[in-house]
């Protein structure tokens, strides 16, 4: 009986050590580094412009670098701004992980930019931002005797459509016969390089009468300075106008920029 006992001991202390064996292996991997998710930097981030919506793949991969298979791997990313506005969210099932096996992968994934602008959101389009990806993994591991789950977090830059522009007020009236040119700059990402050049229109008004007007296009992507001419109506120098006001109008795409100046008696 004594032997028995002995016996049964010696089991229950075996079946203890294999769980505690079990249980170091388990949480091992995750703090030293084993089991990781490499996050993409900021130079790996691809970004494409097309008909107001950015299109970004950015990859990623998961090492299981320790000694048992993973299950039931499930990721979730979500990516949003510095003003916490969410611009994707997906979850996808991976399956399994071999040990010693690493998974690459990328997130592709949309940002409606033309949308938020109807929406009257439009921080990113006219000022530089800062994205956020986190990516919450969950899985099964240890023969799927234990579940793991991580979030991992990193930030990538973010360069304005439209970053600034500068229409330059005029500063006397027009004379006769005497070119009146505006000097202007656009300052625009270089995602639109290849994409249709912005148009930049100015208007002079005596009043409510039109008197003067030029146009002109502006290349896009990068900095763009010049100038464009008014032609000044005739009727400009046939009457004395209480108020004047000048205006501009720049259409880069499909977003509007747009402001008016207004002098009473004349131009200073």
């Amino acid at each position: 009986m004594a032997a028995r006992t002995r016996v049964l001991q010696l089991a229950i202390v075996a079946v203890n050590l294999v769980i505690v064996a079990l249980t170091f292996t388990s949480i091992w991997p995750f703090p030293h580094g084993d089991f990781k998710v490499d996050l993409p930097s900021a130079n790996e981030v691809q970004w494409s412009y097309a008909d107001g919506v950015v299109h970004v793949t950015a990859p990623y991969s998961i090492d299981n670098g320790w000694i048992y298979d993973v299950d039931n791997l499930v990721v979730h990313y979500l990516v949003n701004n510095y003003s916490k506005v969410i611009l994707a969210e997906q979850t996808f099932d991976l399956g399994s992980l071999p040990a010693g096996s690493i998974v690459p992968g990328s997130l592709d994934f949309t940002i409606d930019l033309l949308s938020l602008y109807k929406q009257n959101v439009t921080w990113m389009i006219f000022n530089d931002d800062i994205l956020n990806f986190k990516i919450d993994v969950s899985c099964f591991y240890t023969m799927k005797l234990v579940k793991f789950n991580a979030s991992y977090t990193t930030n990538v830059d973010w360069t304005a459509l439209i970053r600034s522009w500068h229409i330059e007020q005029p500063t006397a009236l027009p004379t006769l016969g005497v070119p009146y040119p505006i000097r202007y700059w656009l300052n625009t990402s270089s995602l639109l390089s290849a994409l249709p050049p912005a148009t930049l229109n100015v208007s002079l008004y005596g009043d409510s009468d039109l008197l003067g007007w030029g146009t002109t296009s502006v290349q896009l992507g990068g900095d763009r300075q010049g100038l464009v001419d008014l032609t000044i109506s005739p009727e400009f120098f046939a009457t004395v106008h209480s108020s004047y006001s000048f205006g501009y109008v720049i259409r880069v795409l499909d977003y509007t920029i747009a402001s008016n100046w207004t002098y009473s008696g004349g131009i200073p």
